[in-house]
């Protein structure tokens, strides 16, 4: 990169106006007076408490974890980081409690976030008003180059989805602290959390500045308030008025499409639910969950994602497992895009001539945490749902329970694209995976680790759970993860640790926060008060 010749006088005026924004963004940070700010600007520049080390990694204490007897009875225990350390719940929680001595409700974490990101990664200090983006009108009309351009490289997204009568209780408060400070500043200083927050009644007009703003104080604790984005359902039909549904049960990624065409220099978006919760440290378990995806290799990756990774039959091998699938499909399923009539594909063609490596290092469009399975003949409640696509149900699809995913935003914008202007929706579960199908794009199930309470013989259980046709073997007729049509069907998954109704999740994370050693995991839901 090349510089223009600048005077010593315009150096010397660009770092006294630098360092007045850093001294006016630390104490609009902290709620403090400028005496209390450290001099060392960089020193403390992504810790929350500038003259502290109560937000530095360096409280963080793991211990190991081989003296752990129980294994996972689905996924890879390596999946979302070593399983040798445990990093312990009192070392990350403890300091976010408001008896600690710190005041957190003086904490504007956008504002502190903002400030690691300048830091750690030279923006701009002021990048990023998150309201000021949030509230431009919105653009109808995005050309396919602008759809598929690039942001900044890899600049990150966490997005928590939350409601505006969700009760911000202790215990919730803390994890949430503990959340930002793990996923924003203990590291690179290239993830940035958001609040999309869910105004219910769908009368309220959020685009008149005085109800957005009164909604906002109403809604949302003050220490969270410039990082949180409102909207409802009016807001998603002024975006979205040929689709029909704009409910969050049926449109969970409506929001966050809107969200990736105003907030455009996040390559990619986690979207995580308020009652999702990590044992490991949350940047570290990202990060793993999409190395894990970037290392997957096309050849057979749509089958590896349909099927449950049940570690026994294999030895503890991923490898064996993919070379086990590799066996029983050979070169006949899915490589690039699936034919459709409804769109040009935007995704890579598959090569000429096989490729066993194809897609090695590539990064997915979509990452997801449950297997991607063929809906067709499941008798799902939403089995039938496809609405505006020329084939109707004879559309090839997927879906994937539990929207806990991370898109890239060329996904988010195709499906935005085919929602605006052709009226071609899924629901919620079945959105991102179909359109990842049918473009080609590459998508990726990361096999993490799930307990099941139940005990049951591997086999008897390998049946229950992969018993649907060879290219979706999660699926099949009545798959006890899925809502069917005549209600629910029996299965081991009530006491999982990881299911959108599991029982498990919340007493495995009671007994962490109790001090019970636990690797790396994803616990879901966990409803604590």
């Amino acid at each position: 990169m090349h510089y223009l010749p600048v005077t010593r006088r315009v150096i010397l005026g660009t770092a006294i106006a630098l360092f007045a924004i850093v001294s006016l963004v630390y104490q609009s940070s902290f709620g403090l007076s400028s005496t209390l700010v450290s001099s060392s600007a960089t020193s403390a520049a992504c810790q929350v408490w500038p003259s502290c080390q109560g937000s530095s990694p360096k409280q963080l204490r793991y211990e190991d974890c081989r003296g752990i007897s129980k294994s996972p009875q689905v996924g890879d225990v390596n999946s979302l980081g070593s399983p040798l350390h445990c990093l312990l719940a009192s070392s990350r929680l403890d300091q976010y409690h408001s008896a600690s001595g710190r005041n957190w409700t003086e904490v504007r974490w956008g504002q502190v976030q903002r400030r690691c990101a300048a830091h750690e990664s030279g923006l701009s200090l002021l990048e990023g008003q998150s309201h000021q983006t949030w509230r431009r009108p919105a653009e109808l009309r995005q050309t396919e180059a602008e759809t598929l351009s690039k942001g900044n490289g890899d600049r990150v997204a966490v997005v928590l989805r939350t409601w505006d009568n969700y009760e911000y209780t202790e215990k919730r408060l803390s994890w949430l602290r503990a959340l930002i400070v793990e996923a924003a500043l203990q590291r690179e200083g290239k993830y940035q959390v958001y609040f999309l927050v869910n105004i219910k009644d769908p009368n309220v007009d959020l685009e008149d500045n005085a109800t957005y703003e009164l909604f906002l104080l109403k809604v949302v604790p003050e220490e969270f308030r410039d990082m949180a984005l409102l909207f409802n359902e009016r807001t998603l039909k002024t975006w979205y008025p040929r689709v029909q549904e704009h409910g969050a049960q049926d449109q969970m990624y409506q929001a966050l499409q809107i969200f990736s065409h105003k907030f455009q220099q996040y390559d990619y978006v986690w979207q995580l639910e308020m009652d999702l919760r990590f044992t490991g440290h949350v940047h570290d378990t990202l990060q793993s969950a999409t190395e894990f995806a970037r290392t997957q290799r096309r050849r057979n990756l749509w089958e590896r994602n349909g099927r449950f990774y049940i570690p026994y039959l294999y030895n503890n091998s991923y490898d064996a497992f993919s070379s086990a699938v590799d066996a029983e499909i050979g070169d006949t399923g899915v490589w690039g895009p699936v034919p459709t009539s409804d769109f040009v594909s935007q995704g890579p063609q598959a090569p000429s001539r096989i490729k066993g490596n194809w897609g090695v290092g590539e990064e997915a469009d979509l990452i997801s945490f449950m297997p991607m399975i063929d809906p067709v003949g499941t008798n799902w409640i939403y089995e039938d749902g496809i609405h505006g696509f020329t084939e109707s149900t004879a559309t090839p699809r997927r879906a994937a329970i539990v929207s806990i995913t991370r898109s890239s935003r060329r996904l988010l914008q195709l499906v935005s694209n085919a929602q605006r202007e052709r009226g071609q929706w899924l629901v919620s579960e079945a959105t991102l995976e179909t359109f990842s199908l049918l473009h080609g794009l590459k998508a990726v199930t990361v096999p993490h680790p799930i307990y099941f309470a139940d005990e049951m013989k591997i086999e008897k259980f390998d049946a229950e759970i992969n018993k649907g046709p060879l290219h979706s073997k999660a699926g099949g007729y009545a798959p006890s993860m899925l809502y069917m049509k005549d209600g629910w069907q029996a299965g081991p998954w009530w006491k999982a640790s990881y299911w959108f109704t599991a029982g498990a999740a919340a007493e495995m994370w009671e007994a962490y926060t109790e001090g019970q050693h636990l690797p790396p995991m994803l616990l879901h839901p966990v409803k604590e008060k």
